[in-house]
């Protein structure tokens, strides 16, 4: 995970993107705040941080005894991508660059399907 955020935000911002590719479904069970908290040397009390802003932003539902389970997602598609290509333009990726990619991925997918 990155260094310059806050351990519960890279929490957070893992477990949302998992969710935003679709490999946590709605409707599954997150693992245990213990687990993540072991598994990122982290204290739990982190954990809990990141996932009552997971529960903030709509990503999770906290069902008391039972744990954190994924939510549907409100956002639409075009909002997760805006999302996505805001991170690469913070992170300096020009409107050239993600063009150029995306422009070389159209391409292999055209390659693929021939």
């Amino acid at each position: 995970m990155e260094d310059k955020k806050p351990i519960f935000i890279q929490i957070k911002d893992f477990y949302e993107r998992l969710i935003d590719i679709g490999a946590l479904k709605e409707g599954e069970m997150m693992p245990s705040i213990r687990e993540v908290a072991l598994l990122n040397n982290a204290n739990p009390n982190t954990v809990q941080r990141a996932f009552s802003l997971m529960v903030d932003d709509g990503y999770l539902i906290s069902i008391p005894k039972k744990g954190f389970f994924v939510q549907k997602i409100k956002e639409d598609r075009l909002s997760i991508l805006r999302k996505y290509l805001k991170e690469l333009i913070d992170k300096g990726y020009s409107y050239n660059d993600i063009k150029k990619e995306l422009e070389g991925m159209k391409d292999d997918h055209i390659k693929s399907s021939d």
